[in-house]
């Protein structure tokens, strides 16, 4: 891209093209890469009038750069860049250098980036004791660094969101410092003991998933906290989580609790995932005035009536269950748009239409993944679906008679272990539809019908 920059004023554009070449140039982002050594001063294009670089990304395996720069603020290096110390870049206000695979290397220079408040060393091994000097920051990001101590965090007193994931942290009292912080993730760090993150008063979302038998209690504090994450921790008392009314979302899969009683205080759900807990949901019908997003896959369910009252909700997940019946009462939710009951138990879909309206609620996705026994035909009437839908069934189905919707997309994934294809009549009648043959996608043999003035095949 360099090459072009300096060749503009030696081809012929006339002025209408130079405009808009510079104007692209402006906005445009500057990728160097596969080189070893790279010097770059904008200074140097002197047949530019204005250059303004907002990101600049730097790839392949770059071994030494030096840039001087007074535009660009934001700077992306990838894969195994070595070095920043040579950078003078006086606006920079982004560094992002994850992934870099840099080991036993230190930054000794990036105090002087003054204006910096964004920066990802994630997944290096570095020495890191020179970012403690960037008071300046804003976001940290330090996934993957094998991380041990955090003393020095505390210096940062600006810090707002930091991403100390999959790291083995021995002790995080040091971020108990951090009064400014309003985003905090500590996934998959090994802890045991958070008994003080109470006094970050102002968390609004927290990740604490994947740790082991954390305790819970001072949570309660968090009287700000609108999303916390404290999936696949063992044997916790979550009694505390009823103080947090604030909330609008929940993640607890995997956490081996039965009662969700708790939930009857926290009225401000909007999204909520209890997967991999073998519970009563009968405490969900409190959620009834804001829950959207509702995710209950492998929760060993059977029944599901208890889910009517959830009248607002968006997208429900009910996977890998045990339910044998789709209740009538789902009618009443109107404002369902996904919908995905794979993997269940559901063997009759004969009176679908009964059990769930898709005309009235306007699903934009239907999943219907279920097995179907093989003398099972699945049937829609010209009412049941609105015209430019879509509808996937990734399951065991034979037949799909809908001579007259108005379908724009039709999906059907059969695999061909479960039963012999050879065996089976495959028919799917999608006459008078408005469906091209590269719209319908099937992993097995199928007789299709088609309106021809209306598709091509």
């Amino acid at each position: 891209m360099i090459d072009q920059i300096l060749n503009i004023t030696d081809q012929e554009y006339d002025d209408q093209m130079i405009r808009q070449y510079k104007f692209r140039i402006i906005d445009a982002n500057l990728e160097i890469g596969n080189q070893q050594f790279v010097e770059y001063e904008p200074a140097n294009l002197r047949f530019i009038e204005k250059l303004e670089i907002k990101s600049l990304t730097l790839n392949s395996n770059i071994m030494d750069l030096k840039i001087k720069s007074s535009t660009i603020n934001q700077l992306i290096l990838k894969q195994y860049f070595m070095d920043v110390d040579n950078l003078e870049l006086q606006n920079l206000e982004i560094l992002l250098i994850q992934n870099n695979k840099l080991k036993n290397r230190q930054i000794y220079n990036i105090a002087k980036f003054k204006k910096l408040h964004t920066l990802d060393v994630s997944d290096n091994n570095i020495d890191l004791r020179n970012i403690w000097s960037v008071t300046s920051l804003k976001k940290l990001s330090m996934r993957y660094c094998d991380l041990e101590n955090i003393d020095q965090i505390p210096f940062l007193v600006n810090l707002e969101d930091l991403d100390l994931s999959q790291n083995t942290i021995i002790d995080i009292t040091p971020i108990y410092g951090l009064s400014s912080l309003r985003i905090l993730n500590l996934s998959n760090c090994y802890l045991k003991q958070i008994d003080q993150i109470g006094s970050l008063k102002n968390l609004e979302v927290l990740d604490i998933s994947l740790n082991q038998q954390v305790k819970i209690d001072s949570l309660s504090q968090l009287i700000k906290l609108k999303e916390l994450n404290i999936s696949w921790n063992k044997q916790m008392d979550i009694a505390p989580l009823k103080n947090l009314v604030g909330l609008i979302k929940l993640i607890l899969c995997s956490c081996g609790i039965r009662s969700i009683s708790f939930l009857k205080h926290l009225i401000n759900l909007q999204f909520l995932d209890l997967s991999q807990n073998n519970l009563d949901i009968t405490e969900l019908q409190y959620l009834k005035q804001n829950l959207k997003y509702l995710k209950l896959n492998k929760c060993n369910l059977v029944s599901i009536y208890v889910l009517s009252p959830l009248v607002n909700l968006e997208y429900l997940n009910l996977t890998e269950n045990q339910i044998v019946y789709l209740d009538s009462n789902l009618n009443e939710m109107k404002k369902l748009k996904e919908f995905d009951v794979q993997f269940n138990r559901i063997s009759d879909f004969s009176s679908l239409e009964q059990h769930y309206n898709f005309t009235e609620n306007r699903l934009l996705n239907a999943e219907i993944r279920n097995q179907i026994r093989q003398d099972d035909n699945f049937k829609i009437s010209d009412q049941s679906i609105p015209s430019q839908h879509e509808l996937r069934c990734a399951n065991n189905m034979r037949h799909i008679e809908s001579p007259n919707i108005q379908l724009k997309y039709i999906q059907n994934k059969r695999k061909s272990f479960k039963t012999k294809v050879s065996s089976l009549q495959q028919e799917i009648n999608v006459t008078v539809n408005k469906i091209r043959s590269n719209q319908i996608q099937f992993t097995f043999q199928v007789i299709c019908f088609f309106q021809l003035e209306s598709v091509s095949q």
